[in-house]
């Protein structure tokens, strides 16, 4: 129900009232299951996290899952971006996100990537979303919002080129590359076995 709430008018609006008047109980009733409202955020996006694409396809080769698993946390950011999650402070600690972490930890370490080389990785694409993302959904949210002007219509057209799906697949592709070049001389040829347990 968060996330719905925070769907409609932000996760940084939704209180234990508001959420506890749509759940039709007490604020009260919320605090026996969550300490503060930043655990109720941290829930709402760990819910979110679950629509993203985590599953192994056997077979799959390791910038595949990359590719699909980050386009996955893309599209969930952007089919939520008037809930405003990236602005939601969480750790990998967090039970919720640990889920996540682990699910897409385990993909890649099936595939057998080496852990030093899986740690980098997921350390850039991690820092590469987020900033991405914040950019992305920041324009989404104020494109509509700019002044009939010369200059912005500028800014429309260098913003959306820079946050684009080619933009954002150009930015991946690069960071695989980087992954090849970090583990030479192995040959990168980690996979999904065939029968992923």
């Amino acid at each position: 129900m968060a996330l719905r709430l925070a769907d409609h008018i932000g996760i940084e609006n939704v209180s234990m009232r508001k959420l506890a008047a749509e759940l039709g109980v007490t604020a009260m009733a919320l605090y026996r299951y969550y300490g503060s409202v930043d655990e109720i955020q941290v829930a709402a996006l760990a819910l979110a996290f679950t629509e993203v694409d985590t599953h192994p396809i056997p077979g799959e080769r390791w910038d595949d899952t990359i590719r699909r698993t980050t386009s996955s946390i893309r599209e969930m950011y952007l089919n939520h971006s008037t809930a405003h999650l990236h602005t939601v402070e969480s750790t990998g600690a967090d039970p919720g996100m640990e889920e996540h972490i682990q699910r897409v930890y385990k993909l890649h370490e099936d595939q057998g990537i080496p852990a030093p080389i899986l740690r980098k990785a997921w350390r850039i694409i991690d820092a590469y979303m987020g900033g991405f993302i914040l950019g992305e959904t920041d324009e989404v949210q104020h494109r509509s919002k700019l002044p009939h002007e010369e200059t912005a219509e500028t800014w429309r057209e260098t913003a959306a080129g820079a946050y684009s799906e080619e933009t954002f697949h150009d930015g991946i592709e690069i960071i695989i590359a980087g992954i090849r070049a970090m583990a030479e001389p192995d040959p990168c040829d980690w996979h999904t076995p065939e029968d992923p347990r």
